[in-house]
């Protein structure tokens, strides 16, 4: 099952996404994290459910989901997690194996910085659920040890590879500047800013952990 979770960032439109992840729009399920539900119409989504605290909702954009058979799932404002974490397990609890959040970057940082931690959730580990980060000009994911992956027509796209928690080794071939089992330091650079040259890469994650960064023009 495929889902996409509605954040509360700056509004993200359809075209961009198109471009960064065609197909984006084939999920079965489409949940919002309380204000990310103003972003569904735009993107000619139906939303399924909203879950949150609901203070970034007036009371009638709130009536009006119910009222458009919205299922509405209010928890307290003082709680543990953010809605956005709420709205990803409820995704995995019904069975998600692939998830996509939209609208992250923008808005608070302290939240776009704790969205991008939800890459690392022990529920999605646990359920080996696929997470991306879906933004304007940009698809993000988190890549462990031992995993690979290929992108295809990607070409002239920026790639950029950023060692998450500590040193990661890696190879990458199809790119400007080619990989083979190099080490890339946490807190370092190097691994930004590469760029597709072929209709296939192939990243391979050999140590350590690495946030993916593609679909950006260069």
């Amino acid at each position: 099952m495929r889902a996409l979770i509605l954040t509360g960032g700056d509004p993200v439109d359809a075209a961009s996404l198109d471009r960064v992840q065609p197909g984006w729009r084939s999920a079965d399920l489409v949940i919002a994290a309380d204000g990310g539900a103003r972003q569904a119409a735009a993107l000619g989504l139906t939303l399924h459910q909203v879950i949150g605290d609901f203070d970034s909702l007036t009371s009638a954009e709130y009536e009006a989901l119910v009222a458009a058979g919205v299922r509405c799932t209010r928890f307290p404002v003082e709680k543990e997690a953010t809605d956005t974490e709420l709205a990803l397990l409820a995704a995995l609890d019904a069975g998600a194996s692939e998830i996509a959040l939209i609208g992250v970057w923008g808005g608070r940082v302290d939240h776009a910085l704790g969205i991008a931690a939800l890459l690392e959730h022990p529920r999605v580990r646990a359920s080996g659920a696929l997470l991306v980060l879906l933004g304007a000009d940009s698809v993000v994911r988190l890549l462990a040890a031992n995993e690979r992956c290929e992108l295809l027509d990607h070409v002239g796209q920026t790639l950029s590879l950023i060692p998450w928690g500590a040193d990661a080794t890696v190879s990458i071939s199809g790119t400007r500047w080619p990989l083979t089992h190099e080490t890339l330091h946490v807190g370092a650079s190097r691994g930004l800013s590469n760029v597709a040259t072929s209709a296939r890469v192939v990243l391979t994650v050999h140590s350590g952990k690495l946030l993916l960064v593609s679909g950006v023009t260069a």
